[in-house]
């Protein structure tokens, strides 16, 4: 039965995924290779994205490989999730104040955990790693008429991985570490379109340029676990985890097209081209910087069952690294920084008696909540953006008391950038809903062999 739901919402998902989405509608989508994706699991997004030191059997974390080691075996997972963003985008040029809003949503995560063995757990997947999809409009006067300069971005980098993660020590439910690697396949197009406009005039040919990437190549990343349980009493037991994740710097390889030409518009609506201005192709190279997380949490246990969790993340990647060697890439127009992260992250899970079907889904949740500020990577008028955020969420048990099945719904505000000091700001509300699915914990054990027929 579980097997077949399984089926039932990897289909229903991918129906809603295949069905078209604005993959990205934010302005500073123009940096780099797009706007990064910080959803990497809705169960972790209300957490404050706090996952580097946590693992879990009930959740696919591929924020840190060493966590695929706490797999329970003969019980894989399955990982699927959406997510979505509304903004609000407001600037100040020239003294006058404009607003836009952009909405996107979509499938976000696809990943399946499998416990090989007692102390080792592979995960294999695709996610989206960066989007780009921002449509910027400046109009200003011309002669008698106008000249409108408009820019256009699409296109998604996107990830094939498999993981693994061992435990090199592992003293039952008191001591264990763990490392993990993930090995990505990066691959995916940046499509960037830059038009000058006349308005009502026939004295001039309107012009564009069209430049497109198709990027591909390798990234790996390393992870190592640290969990500690000490005893305070019969009942009460403390937990501390400790987790660190680098991901190496990647050279993705860039075949590139360029086309520009002139064209002019019958009757304003039909383009009809006339001058090739230049059209070439070139193979170059593209550098993504390194990251690294390190995480500590700290987790109470009464009567054997997870009371509440208090975590802490700090992240860094130097974007100023970045290379683009296309001949034609004009990422020097939008420079970028150093940026680093700080997150702090509270959840609770108030009942105790999983079991008692007295108990509504509600009273056996787990709820968390989270903060973060960021040193974002853009950079405009020499100053690096502010991000911060406030996240909620909650994750609720399915089927049984004893499946490891949970729905996860994650949440955040936030502001990126600020009007008074940066000429332009982003207010954002971001959501995901994910569902991660296994099999009874007593009797529906997967992949073992059986001893009788």
């Amino acid at each position: 039965m579980l097997k077949n739901n399984i089926l039932y919402i990897f289909v229903f998902f991918f129906a809603i995924s295949s069905a078209g989405q604005d993959l990205n509608t934010s302005p500073f989508s123009r940096y780099g290779i797009g706007e990064l994706n910080t959803i990497q699991s809705a169960h972790y997004f209300g957490f404050g994205n706090i996952s580097s030191a946590l693992s879990e059997p009930q959740n696919i974390n591929i924020n840190n490989p060493a966590s695929y080691a706490s797999f329970i075996q003969y019980n894989p997972i399955f990982n699927v999730s959406l997510s979505g963003k509304s903004a609000l985008y407001n600037s100040n040029y020239n003294g006058k104040e404009t607003n836009s809003t952009g909405n996107n949503f979509g499938l976000n995560t696809l990943f399946i955990g499998l416990p090989i063995k007692k102390n080792w757990g592979l995960v294999f997947g695709i996610t989206p790693i960066s989007s780009q999809g921002y449509n910027i409009t400046n109009t200003v006067p011309f002669e008698s008429s106008t000249v409108s300069y408009l820019y256009k971005g699409d296109g998604s980098v996107n990830k094939l991985m498999i993981g693994n993660g061992f435990n090199f020590i592992n003293k039952g439910d008191t001591t264990r570490l763990a490392f993990g690697i993930n090995c990505s396949y990066l691959f995916g197009n940046l499509e960037r379109t830059s038009s000058v406009i006349y308005n009502n005039s026939n004295n001039y040919n309107n012009s564009r340029i069209q430049y497109r990437s198709s990027l591909s190549g390798w990234s790996f990343d390393l992870g190592l676990q640290f969990y500690k349980k000490f005893e305070t009493s019969s009942k009460n037991k403390l937990i501390l985890n400790l987790g660190l994740n680098y991901v190496l710097g990647s050279d993705l390889i860039s075949d590139n097209d360029f086309f520009a030409y002139s064209f002019i518009y019958n009757f304003n609506v039909q383009e009809i081209a006339k001058d090739t201005i230049e059209m070439s192709n070139e193979v170059s190279s593209m550098v993504i910087p390194q990251k690294l997380d390190v995480g500590i949490a700290f987790g109470k246990i009464y009567k054997n069952k997870r009371r509440w969790d208090l975590g802490i993340q700090y992240s860094n990647t130097d974007w100023s690294n970045f290379k683009d060697n296309s001949t034609y890439s004009t990422q020097t127009d939008f420079p970028m920084g150093a940026s680093s992260r700080i997150s702090f992250g509270y959840r609770l899970s108030p009942n105790l008696d999983w079991a008692n079907s007295n108990k509504s889904l509600i009273s056996k949740s787990t709820y968390s909540f989270g903060l973060h500020q960021t040193k974002s990577q853009i950079i405009i008028d020499n100053e690096s953006l502010i991000n911060n955020g406030i996240n909620f969420g909650v994750s609720i048990p399915m089927l049984s008391s004893r499946s490891l099945s949970r729905i996860n719904f994650g949440f955040e505000f936030g502001k990126l950038g600020d009007l008074k000091s940066n000429n332009i700001e982003e207010n954002y509300f971001k959501f995901s809903i994910g569902f991660s699915l296994g099999p009874d914990t007593r009797y529906d054990r997967w992949f073992r062999k059986r001893k009788y027929d």
